[in-house]
């Protein structure tokens, strides 16, 4: 177990890796051969589709717990029958949204000045969206079977690879479709590829859709819908907080305010790639019955991440004034009280990613979901009635109050989870 976690981590490691890598080199490429209006159409045509990746409902995700669960269970029938299952499900998905979007796309009005290029590119960048399902389903099948950090290694390599098909297309042709289109294509070649690969020793889970059953792809529709609760969650944490200090302050504080939780989510991010690495693991042990050894790996990993956080947290904020002046080239000055506030939201974001993983890879994550969703409101509540009065220090604290909110939530529901009932009952009835 040690060794698949710590392969684990490596594979999460490299990912955020190239994740930086493409971020840093992204932008010089493109200005390269584009002016800065091109870019930034490019960055609205890229943006639309993403929103198709929240499509598969979060069969994907429940599918592949179950599989999990399944195998650690030993009954590799079960596994292949909900592994065809959600096949089903996204084939349905991906049919219904290719005959639903792609001829809106291509005879919308919208927006009126498209260019046949720019509707084509639009068109491939979905179409690739709608292939990645594919390559999350493979994905799935190496969480199952002990080799999730070759899924993990493999499903960076193919995003990788369609970020080298957009770069390919950029340098030779300098148009958007062939950008998209080159995307799209070594795109198709990694999902492909990861699926030959997934199909060897899969313990007896194969492609196909003769095991489906109706009855198991009703069994996974309420953990998927659930699982649709986190993004919106984010969206109204991120994106709505974001868009409220631009209108109640300004676009300084804005650029402020990003700068400052970006540098502080540092911490975090690192956080959750040990305890996503924990994910299979903690779905086979529950899949398994082992509700002692899923205790224990619980109980020691939340430690260990807790001591992570605190350390980064730490080092972050000291060398924050640091880090500002040298990534921002001194434009954007360290405040000690607002990177404190922020910092400290960071940590105890950090603090309950073991809890959240252990409910989320056990299908139990239906309580944290809505716990989420209303701790997203909150914030953005907060945030609309501390701004105008304390500013950058009134959205710190409405950011750290909700983060405490759904922390102290999820730390319940986790410990009921594992069996601790005693203060979980005296907490949350």
């Amino acid at each position: 177990m040690h060794q698949r976690v710590l392969a684990a981590m490596g594979a999460h490691s490299m990912g955020m890796a190239i994740t930086v890598g493409i971020q840093l080199a992204s932008l010089p490429l493109f200005l390269a051969v584009w002016d800065t209006a091109a870019y930034g159409m490019w960055l609205l045509i890229s943006a639309l589709p993403a929103y198709l990746a929240m499509a598969d409902a979060g069969m994907v995700t429940a599918a592949g717990n179950r599989m999990t669960m399944a195998m650690g269970a030993g009954d590799n029938a079960l596994a292949n029958r909900i592994f065809q299952s959600a096949q089903v499900f996204m084939l349905i998905v991906c049919a219904t949204l290719g005959a639903l979007v792609l001829p809106v796309i291509w005879w919308s009005p919208w927006p009126a000045d498209a260019t046949v290029d720019q509707r084509i590119a639009l068109v491939a960048l979905t179409a690739s969206v709608l292939v990645s399902f594919a390559g999350g389903l493979s994905e799935q099948v190496f969480k199952a079977s002990h080799r999730y950090a070759l899924g993990t290694l493999l499903g960076n390599l193919t995003r990788l690879g369609e970020w080298a098909g957009w770069m390919i297309g950029l340098l030779m042709f300098g148009s958007f479709s062939a950008v998209a289109v080159g995307g799209l294509t070594l795109r198709v070649v990694g999902t492909l590829l990861t699926m030959a690969v997934a199909s060897h020793d899969a313990h007896g889970m194969r492609w196909g859709l003769r095991g489906a059953t109706r009855d198991t792809v009703r069994q996974m529709i309420r953990p998927a819908a659930a699982f649709m609760a986190f993004p919106l969650a984010n969206a109204l944490s991120f994106q709505g907080v974001t868009l409220l200090v631009g209108a109640m302050l300004g676009p300084v504080a804005v650029a402020v305010f990003s700068t400052y939780r970006t540098l502080a989510r540092t911490a975090v991010q690192v956080t959750a790639m040990f305890s996503h690495s924990l994910w299979p693991e903690f779905s086979r042990l529950f899949g398994q019955g082992s509700l002692t050894e899923l205790r224990k790996l619980a109980e020691r990993g939340g430690w260990l991440s807790a001591a992570q956080v605190v350390v980064l947290c730490g080092g972050l904020y000291l060398a924050s004034p640091l880090l500002l002046q040298a990534w921002t080239h001194g434009k954007i000055a360290f405040d000690p009280a607002v990177m404190g506030l922020l910092t400290a939201y960071a940590a105890v974001g950090g603090l309950w990613h073991v809890p959240r993983v252990l409910l989320m890879s056990t299908n139990q994550h239906g309580a944290l979901a809505l716990w989420t969703v209303l701790a997203s409101a909150m914030c953005v509540t907060l945030t609309a009635w501390l701004a105008p009065s304390r500013g950058l220090n009134g959205v710190g604290c409405a950011m750290l109050l909700s983060e405490l909110l759904v922390a102290g939530a999820c730390v319940v529901l986790a410990l009921r989870a594992l069996g601790h009932r005693g203060l979980a009952s005296t907490v949350m009835p």
